[in-house]
């Protein structure tokens, strides 16, 4: 190889692979090796499409393959160890084993065999060199997203086997073609991520991809084959304005994981191998990324701050110090899931139905999954079928789901309906604590309705206005607080509320059918809200309060948060020490906001104030993600562009975008006249 772009490149992707290597786990995998190379305790015949036992034969091979070839190893060249790996490899190729999942074939046998070639280069006969790269062949350029950078990935490990500048130069342009904003498959325009048609993926494929597009690009920097500075900002945004935002430190939200959530030990820990590819990076962004290693690293770091809407996936993010919450829906322009692919995920029929997550440690919901009850998705509003009804993945049937956000505060809402239960839902997210409302709850069956406010690892003791209770199940015809695990639940309205608090035990297989681990045992703490069955115009409230200790609560604390209206045309509160009011307008209207002081749209649509001194802030978005032309009329004297005033009263003329940026909130802040 003489093209020196090619040899930087090439001793750059060695380097990982040669660095540090188990040569203790090298030597227990010879151990068991045998003199025909196979691994006894390997399954062979294995033609499970979800979990390839077959493929293990690979993993060990790399492993050897490192070993040998690194020169920090006790291993490194060493001729009895080159006489296992020999056999071991033929064994493979000689058999070329496949399955009947096409990703196997396609991805993950090339995705393994291509480093181990690359590792073992000097050492292959012209028979093994030919056989691989004939299975390297079948990783073929043309998909999209993730996929497609896995393939192109292979394919460049593929072209320094070859020593082929022009086909390493068509795999990454590959990858940096991939690198872009569209309604397709990839990076969305709000920097959240898609992968299996309209699906979010953020925190699955999407962390693929983030991965393994900021390793290529840092290990093509200085080269001729480097990202455009394009490509590096859209890349930095991912990370920075998408994925960062699903997670509080390394700890995820479930509901951006997609079917991955019920994989054991699931975490944002991907992050932590982008950051070390990025610094190096013209990013611009230096300060940001090394904040975000912070947090991944010290739990004890400067928090992300901040309120930010994905419109393009029907999700908010809510980050505070001392806690993140997030609301996730879906429309008619969304799946709420993936199909359960190699029967995975096989319960997660309500994971986007007005789910909240709720991470303060972080830890709330790690490996709860098993044991989860699965009709009772925090935030969710569910009937209670004996068994999961109707299609797992599915798209919304109606459009309006939207979130309207100052970058601080924001306003999640959307027209719920599933198989007959329909529910206006909203989530108003502020300072200290967050409210939800549910207006408009009809359901024509037997079946119970409920909406459960958490279901989480349950924490220390679980205490009410009479005390603590006992393990078990608990029923309330009223109750207007309760107290768990640091978090304060408020009921603002007379509910029939249920509680659970004991141990539960469940098993992996009954979620994903061919996972490796087993049974499972947590306690748990259930907190829902019964509707009863064939419930009609059925409401609730209820306030959580993270971080608001138990003798604030005990000594009459209580958010200062009024609920003005919730209703199946408009839902509306306000939080009068911060000044902030949000509504949800189903249908146009007028809402009074305190005696003497109404505002009124034209138009459904989201809408969130801030008042400050002397200036009051208008947000406002279309749930509907469409181009919409609004009026806000204020009965306020207010100054600025676009406003229009009779008598005591302004009217401020909004123009939301359609295109790229549908659904995204527009700001004004305009002045108040004395």
């Amino acid at each position: 190889m003489t093209d020196p772009d090619l040899q930087t490149i090439k001793q750059r992707m060695l380097a990982p692979l040669t660095d540090a290597p188990d040569a203790e786990h090298a030597r227990a995998l010879l151990d068991k090796l045998s003199a025909a190379g196979i691994w006894p305790d390997t399954d062979y015949a294995c033609q499970d499409p979800a979990y390839w036992k077959t493929i293990y034969h690979l993993y060990n091979l790399l492993v050897l393959a490192r070993v040998y070839r690194s020169s920090g190893s006790p291993l490194s060249s060493d001729a009895e160890l080159k006489q296992s790996i020999v056999p071991a490899l033929d064994h493979w190729l000689d058999n070329d084993f496949t399955n009947p999942n096409w990703w196997y074939n396609q991805i993950g046998t090339p995705g393994q065999l291509s480093q181990i070639l690359l590792l073992l280069e000097e050492d292959l006969t012209s028979s093994q060199r030919d056989k691989g790269l004939e299975i390297l062949r079948r990783a073929e350029l043309g998909m999209t997203g993730q996929n497609l950078v896995w393939v192109a990935d292979i394919t460049a490990r593929r072209a320094l086997l070859e020593d082929d500048p022009e086909l390493i130069q068509d795999a990454f342009q590959c990858i940096a073609d991939e690198i872009r904003v569209s309604f397709e498959e990839g990076i969305q325009p709000d920097f959240s991520f898609h992968q299996h048609g309209d699906c979010l993926y953020s925190h699955g494929y999407g962390a693929g991809f983030a991965s393994d597009c900021s390793r290529i690009a840092a290990l093509l920097a200085g080269t001729r084959f480097a990202f455009p500075q394009e490509k590096i900002d859209l890349l930095t945004g991912l990370i920075l304005d998408g994925h960062q935002w699903y997670a509080r430190g390394i700890w995820q939200d479930f509901g951006a994981i997609g079917r991955e959530l019920v994989r054991p030990g699931h975490t944002a820990a991907f992050l932590r191998q982008i950051v070390p590819h990025l610094l190096p990076l013209p990013t611009g962004r230096e300060p940001e990324i090394c904040a975000l290693q912070s947090r991944l690293s010290d739990e004890e770091a400067a928090p992300l701050i901040g309120n930010r809407h994905f419109w393009r996936s029907d999700i908010m993010a809510h980050h505070r110090p001392s806690f993140y919450a997030s609301a996730r829906m879906y429309s008619d322009r969304l799946l709420n899931t993936d199909q359960p692919c190699n029967r995975e995920a096989l319960k997660s029929h309500h994971i986007a139905d007005g789910t909240t997550c709720l991470l303060r440690t972080g830890r709330e919901y790690f490996d709860i999954f098993p044991v989860w009850d699965w009709h009772k998705i925090p935030g969710t509003t569910v009937a209670l079928t004996p068994d999961m009804a109707g299609d797992l993945c599915r798209r919304g049937s109606r459009s309006f789901a939207g979130g309207v956000s100052d970058g601080t505060s924001g306003l999640a809402a959307f027209d719920f309906e599933r198989d007959g239960l329909t529910a206006r839902k909203s989530f108003l997210f502020l300072d200290d604590e967050f409210l939800c409302l549910g207006a408009g709850i009809d359901y024509p069956e037997e079946h119970p309705v409920i909406t459960t406010v958490n279901q989480c690892h349950l924490q220390g003791e679980v205490i009410t206005l009479n005390g603590s209770l006992s393990p078990g199940r608990h029923t309330f015809s009223e109750l207007d607080w309760v107290h768990h695990d640091n978090i304060a639940y408020f009921f603002p309205t007379p509910s029939k509320i249920c509680l659970e608090n004991e141990k539960r035990t469940g098993s992996w297989q009954e979620i994903s059918a061919y996972s490796s681990a087993g049974s499972a045992e947590h306690d748990v703490f259930t907190l829902w809200l019964d509707h009863g069955p064939q419930p009609t115009s059925a409401t609730y409230a209820y306030v959580v309060a993270p971080g608001m200790e138990l003798s604030a609560v005990q000594k009459g604390a209580n958010p200062d948060i009024e609920i003005l209206a919730n209703s199946p045309q408009l839902q509306a509160a306000r939080h009068s020490a911060q000044s902030v009011t949000g509504a949800a307008f189903y249908q146009s209207g007028k809402l009074e906001i305190e005696p003497g002081w109404t505002i009124s749209v034209d138009q459904p649509c989201l809408l969130l104030l801030r008042q400050g001194k002397g200036e009051l802030s208008i947000s406002l978005a279309n749930p509907k993600n469409e181009e919409l032309r609004a009026v806000v009329e204020v009965s306020q004297l207010l100054a600025g562009d676009g406003i229009e005033t009779t008598g005591d009263h302004s009217q401020i003329s909004f123009h939301l975008p359609d295109g790229m940026k549908a659904g995204q909130s527009q700001t004004r802040v305009l002045q108040i006249c004395r």
